[in-house]
């Protein structure tokens, strides 16, 4: 039982040690749902004009998201992936991850739905807290 307790240890210091692991496995408490109405309007419309974007789902996760974000994890299942995508750390902003879920009905592919989150620069998990924009950039200050 020792042995157990050593091991989960062990692996959350990994993941908390880890950048990367945080941004591959993070803690989410909360989320602000995002429309995807509009986007999916466009979608079609690409898929329809056979534009390449429009066939590869992270590529589709990718123009949801837009330049200031990452693609960081994919995870796919039967019909659908799912996509984790984190913003750059600055400092005027906290770091955003975007959750994009795609499923694909008759070959074609749309986001079913998108969620955001951010971490403020002091915190642990990412949420919808609000941040203090002046905290953030005292703490983010050389």
């Amino acid at each position: 039982m020792k042995f157990l307790g050593l091991l989960v240890l062990l692996i959350l210091n990994s993941l908390v040690l880890t950048p990367n692991a945080l941004a591959l496995q993070p803690i989410i408490v909360s989320y602000a749902v995002q429309p995807v109405s509009h986007f999916n309007q466009q979608l079609r419309v690409a898929q329809a004009q056979h534009q390449p974007w429009a066939d590869d789902p992270n590529k589709i996760s990718n123009r949801y998201a837009g330049d200031k974000f990452t693609l960081v994890s994919t995870q796919a299942n039967k019909d659908s992936i799912l996509t984790y995508q984190v913003s750059e750390f600055s400092k005027q902003h906290p770091q955003m991850l975007l959750i994009i879920s795609l499923k694909q009905d008759a070959k074609l592919w749309q986001v079913s739905s998108a969620q955001l989150a951010w971490k403020c620069s002091d915190g642990k998990h990412f949420g919808t807290d609000r941040c203090n924009i002046a905290e953030h950039e005292a703490s983010t200050a050389p």
